[in-house]
């Protein structure tokens, strides 16, 4: 009987010990395993911390890492780092730049690839309408008046003003820039002076000084030109602003000219993109003279919104300012909508708003792609 109980016990702690020992290396090994799957899921976001730290440092070009710790909030390993280095030292072409690349500015193409542009700018604009189904409405072309006859600036056409500056001012640069010399004496003197001012073309001049103004640069600004320049020198900003103001005002066909005037209005219905593919479209379909001038317009505004701070004029403020200028409201609103101030109220807010996306845009809206180059060439070809 003893023998039996000394045979039977140490199996008994033999298989206690084992059952141990496996359960012990059953739990271990079930470890691993548990490791070996969890590993998988880690690299993986390991791998897309990395590519996004990568891809950020493509986008926004840091200088050190701790631009990017301060970022993502993590500790660089040495895969990551090295990541991170390798963009930081050797960044990839962002698409905006390669975008660019393929991108051309219109005032540098000839005038045989402007005009063979034309057509398919038409097609990209009725393309944009057609899609949101809007109908065009394109306005009949403009007639000169019997005014432009004479030798004034104010109330003339922008085509009249440039061939005057051509003959009277022969060694001015209207010829290349295309802006009247008017306009451009005045936007310089103010983009001196005036550009810092608080309330710059909201605040209105002395109604006396201005007419005074308006007076001798109307009469003597083509006949005796020495005179302009002292006078615009010494009169005030906003008697200047004021000035500009009734210049756009008083043309004889709005900037954005008879014919395409009301094509801009239509745009308001449009989404946000294809508004500025349907805009920038319609700026490069401009004359010559109104595109210039109105860039040069645009460049000017520009200026004064950046220094906001300043003048407390906001982009907003200079677009509701020259939006009437841009749009004039018999241009633009419908007769039967005269004594409707509902629809009055609604147009003129978005005629702001148009102005506003164009203030937005002054610096993108003479860009074209050059696919369209490209397919005017290949129209001449055939």
């Amino acid at each position: 009987m003893l023998k039996v109980t000394l045979l039977t016990r140490p199996p008994m702690k033999f298989s206690v010990s084992l059952t141990r020992f496996l359960y012990r290396s059953l739990s271990i090994r079930q470890a691993r395993e548990q490791s070996a799957t969890n590993l998988a899921p880690r690299q993986a976001r390991k791998r897309s911390r990395i590519q996004r730290v990568a891809l950020y440092c493509t986008r926004n070009r840091p200088t050190n890492k701790r631009d990017v710790r301060d970022v993502f909030g993590v500790r660089f390993d040495s895969t990551t780092d090295e990541t991170v280095l390798t963009a930081v030292d050797h960044p990839a072409k962002p698409v905006e730049t390669a975008r660019e690349t393929c991108q051309i500015d219109i005032d540098q193409l000839s005038e045989d690839e402007q005009k063979r542009l034309q057509p398919l700018l038409w097609h990209e604009l009725e393309s944009l309408f057609n899609t949101h189904r809007v109908s065009p409405v394109r306005q009949k072309p403009f007639k000169p008046t019997r005014k432009e006859k004479g030798n004034g600036v104010f109330g003339v056409s922008l085509n009249t003003l440039i061939h005057r500056d051509q003959q009277v001012f022969t060694g001015k640069d209207t010829t290349v820039t295309l802006v009247p010399l008017v306009l451009q004496v005045i936007l310089s003197e103010l983009a001196v002076r005036g550009a810092r001012e608080e309330g710059i073309l909201r605040v209105s001049g002395n109604k006396q000084r201005i007419d005074a103004l308006y007076n001798e640069i109307e009469h003597n600004f083509y006949r005796k030109p020495e005179k302009i320049d002292p006078l615009i020198k010494e009169a005030g900003v906003h008697d200047l602003g004021s000035l500009l103001k009734r210049w756009l005002r008083d043309l004889s066909q709005p900037l954005l000219t008879n014919d395409l005037v009301h094509l801009f209005f239509q745009t308001n219905v449009l989404p946000p993109h294809d508004q500025c593919k349907a805009l920038t479209v319609l700026c490069q379909l401009l004359p010559h003279e109104n595109r210039n001038t109105l860039r040069a317009l645009l460049h000017f505004f520009r200026r004064v919104v950046e220094q906001q701070h300043l003048n407390r004029m906001s982009q907003q403020n200079v677009a509701t300012i020259i939006a009437p200028s841009f749009f004039p409201p018999t241009f633009v609103h419908p007769p039967d909508h005269k004594d409707d101030m509902g629809a009055q109220t609604q147009m003129a807010a978005q005629c702001c708003q148009l102005t506003n996306v164009l203030l937005g845009m002054a610096d993108s809206l003479w860009v074209v792609p050059q696919r369209l180059i490209e397919q005017g060439k290949i129209v001449i070809a055939m």
